[in-house]
């Protein structure tokens, strides 16, 4: 009998040995999991001067085929978030480091990023006026594509207001692809009939073109790319698909 008493101890002794091994394990993060930003999926809420990668597009990759590769990555990004509403005068007095302009995101120092980063990939929601839409030329975000472009959408905070204090708010095709009333003559017909429009998407600094500020464009800060697009009819928003135009 002492003999299984003993054995029997040694076995609750090493039970609890093995317990407490299993506790420590988990304690320190033996099991972990990780999450990763999925292109498309909801309230991501990505802030800064990084996106997800939204993969290929009609065999283009979001990197696109050159220029400064992060600046694609962030105009070809396609998840969504809880856009927040900004006023005109509120966006278009964003700052950022003359230093960054004309040159590549890999580049800038890193007292600069972390300022550009402060406005850089936020939600969110501007409403104002069409000054202008245009289709513009193969870039290379869309890898040159010919069929693949860009669709430049001049937003203004009143309808009489011109070019040089604009915001600009960019129409992706990989966004496009799936809202089959962001046709180019649907923003002809927007502008033309001086209907109010509710922009929703991520900003986004486009340093490269400060050549163009107060004449076509009053900031370098942009909406890039548009993920909604509403237009105000009686009295409510309407989404652009299915608006009546």
């Amino acid at each position: 009998m002492p003999n299984n008493h003993s054995r029997l101890f040694v076995l609750l002794i090493a039970l609890v040995l093995l317990l407490s091994a299993c506790s420590v394990n988990i304690s320190l993060g033996g099991s972990s999991t990780s999450s990763t930003a999925t292109p498309g999926a909801s309230n991501v809420q990505a802030h800064g001067n990084t996106a997800p990668d939204s993969g290929t597009f009609d065999g283009c990759p979001a990197r696109g085929d050159g220029g400064d590769t992060q600046l694609n990555l962030l105009k070809n990004r396609t998840d969504t978030a809880t856009w927040s509403p900004i006023s005109f005068s509120e966006m278009i007095s964003w700052t950022w480091p003359h230093s960054v302009e004309k040159h590549d995101m890999a580049s800038w120092s890193q007292s600069d990023a972390n300022a550009v980063a402060q406005h850089n990939g936020t939600p969110v929601s501007l409403t104002g006026y069409v000054a202008l839409a245009r289709r513009e030329g193969p870039e290379s975000p869309n890898c040159h594509l010919q069929v693949d472009r860009d669709f430049h959408i001049w937003i203004v905070d009143h309808s009489t207001t011109d070019r040089s204090h604009s915001i600009i708010t960019e129409a992706t095709p990989r966004v496009r692809a799936h809202h089959s009333g962001w046709a180019i003559d649907n923003f002809f017909k927007i502008s033309r009939n001086q209907l109010q429009v509710r922009m929703s998407g991520w900003s986004m600094l486009d340093q490269e073109h400060p050549e163009q500020l107060n004449q076509t464009r009053g900031t370098l800060w942009e909406i890039h790319p548009i993920m909604q697009i509403e237009v105000q009819q009686n009295g409510s928003w309407v989404p652009l698909d299915s608006a009546q135009l």
